[in-house]
């Protein structure tokens, strides 16, 4: 498997990891981090889906000590443990639709505020998803924002459904060379024929 994780290719790039990915998936994301040059920080990964929406934003971000939270001390997030390493959101398309634009911004301008602060949070992590999810359906829906898919996915993992008992193959297609993507809209929601893979270049 480790031979698709080109350095080259991956460098300090969001990856998102599309398909079936569960093991392979965790698997795919700690090869990437090992082949970063975040290699020697800390790897932090969030199950999107396993923490109900109210708690997930604090747990990414922290929150201030304040009896309006209903807290007593001040708790760093999940974003800010990663801090010159690697956070692993997993089923990314989980986050309600109020965390993908922190999300965004957090990724964006590379800081953020905890819950219940007013100040900013100087922040350098690096950003890896992933999710069995159709994005290109969900943002034709209005579930997912394009302009987070596209600051992910400037590189572009797909993972093959499942392989078969002593395969060589690694379940996993290559990334191509970056490129700009066709906006998933423009497809009218259809996307990428499956088995694809691709490498984009973030707006």
């Amino acid at each position: 498997m480790w031979d698709f994780v080109d350095p080259l290719v991956i460098s300090n790039n969001p990856v998102l990891i599309r398909g079936e990915s569960g093991v392979r998936g965790d698997l795919i994301a700690r090869a990437v981090h090992a082949a970063s040059t975040r290699r020697g920080g800390p790897f932090v990964k969030v199950n999107c889906a396993a923490i109900p929406p109210r708690l997930l934003e604090s747990h990414l971000f922290g929150h201030e000590e304040g009896p309006f939270l209903g807290t007593h001390r001040r708790k760093r997030g999940q974003f800010e443990y990663a801090s010159k390493g690697t956070l692993y959101l997993e089923e990314v398309a989980k986050l309600p639709r109020s965390l993908q634009e922190r999300l965004l911004h957090a990724m964006r301008d590379h800081r953020f505020s905890r819950v219940g602060g007013d100040g900013t949070i100087d922040v350098d992590a690096g950003v890896i998803a992933s999710t069995n999810r159709d994005l290109e359906a969900a943002i034709g829906r209005g579930e997912f924002m394009e302009e987070l898919y596209y600051r992910l996915a400037v590189v572009e993992f797909r993972v093959k459904p499942g392989k078969d008992e002593g395969s060589d193959d690694s379940g996993l297609d290559r990334p191509g060379v970056p490129r700009r993507p066709r906006s998933p809209l423009a497809t009218g929601g259809r996307g990428r024929r499956s088995g694809s893979s691709s490498s984009k270049r973030s707006r």
